[in-house]
């Protein structure tokens, strides 16, 4: 394992850095700034342990605080702990932007680019296979990026039973989680009861899938090299296409440009859905379709644009 994170600081040339690790008390998170601490004096990292509690479990989110603080002393790093607000609504999409604001501002007050997140290759594999179940491109089956932005995930391609045998071997506490074995979230009800069946399928099927993840990325690269030409040539300005230039391209290229256009804009961004915004533009030469809450997407004079649903100007 520790190879494994030597290639990957490499990799990223994360030297001479500061580094904030998501750390949960999990497994995964103990492993990760374990081995970041072993490796801190060989690299010049300053680490900086940050722990969001979610206030869901009161009891258990209170220690696993206290384990995080300790944590943090045993390895001399510095520590960064904030608490979600008691009546933020319980839900996995809400407690995701509270934890990315919390990263966020991490980053600001310690003034680092990077955060390390300790997703190893058995929540690849479930992330896919989520995804696959709600209904997916080529994009979503490149899984979990490495790299994203600040988030950097060095543990992708390890197992979670490399983990537990790392830790059981080199004798690391941790923490579990006993939210984990609530089947009604959806991603515990794929490693509890979906993932088992898999294994009984076919013993090897994390490497085979993670196999399959490759190939997605691989074939995304060229997908992307190809749609980033097209773009260039569609694009009037900033977020301002074409509409003329569009509809000649294939359908092919048209959706995947959508894909690209509509970004995070669309809670569902689902074939069913590029396809609707696609029919729209096709069958229309000045109107305009509303893409969320805020925004519509509106053509108007051959040109494709955004525009706020409370603000009816003109955008030329």
């Amino acid at each position: 394992m520790f190879e494994t994170f030597e290639n990957f600081l490499k990799k990223y040339k994360i030297q001479n850095k500061k580094v904030i690790v998501g750390f949960s008390g999990g497994p995964d998170s103990c492993a990760m700034t374990f081995i970041l601490s072993k490796l801190a004096k060989k690299y010049n990292l300053e680490i900086i342990i940050a722990y969001f509690n979610h206030n869901w479990r009161i009891k258990e989110s209170h220690e696993e605080e206290i384990f995080a603080l300790e944590f943090s002393k045993k390895i001399n790093a510095q520590f960064y702990t904030s608490k979600a607000p008691l009546d933020y609504p319980k839900t996995e999409e809400a407690a995701r932007e509270l934890r990315y604001n919390f990263f966020e501002n991490c980053m600001k007050k310690y003034n680092s680019e990077i955060v390390f997140l300790g997703h190893n290759k058995n929540d690849n594999i479930e992330t896919l296979i989520y995804r696959v179940i709600k209904g997916t491109g080529i994009k979503g089956l490149c899984s979990i990026p490495q790299q994203r932005e600040n988030y950097y995930r060095p543990m992708l391609t390890i197992s979670k039973k490399d983990i537990l045998n790392f830790l059981e071997k080199n004798n690391i506490e941790y923490k579990f989680d006993s939210s984990n074995n609530d089947v009604k979230y959806k991603r515990n009800l794929i490693r509890k009861e979906i993932l088992p069946i898999f294994e009984k399928i076919n013993p090897n099927y994390l490497n085979n899938i993670e196999n399959l993840i490759q190939n997605a990325i691989s074939s995304r690269e060229i997908i992307d090299s190809e749609i980033e030409k097209a773009k260039n040539k569609l694009i009037v300005s900033n977020e301002i296409v074409n509409r003329e230039d569009f509809i000649q391209e294939t359908k092919s290229v048209r959706y995947e440009i959508l894909n690209d256009f509509l970004g995070d804009k669309l809670k569902y961004r689902n074939y069913k859905n590029i396809k609707k915004f696609d029919d729209f533009i096709l069958n229309n030469k000045n109107s305009q379709i509303s893409v969320n809450r805020e925004l519509f997407l509106k053509i108007k004079k051959n040109k494709i644009y955004f525009i706020e649903h409370n603000n009816y100007e003109n955008k030329e």
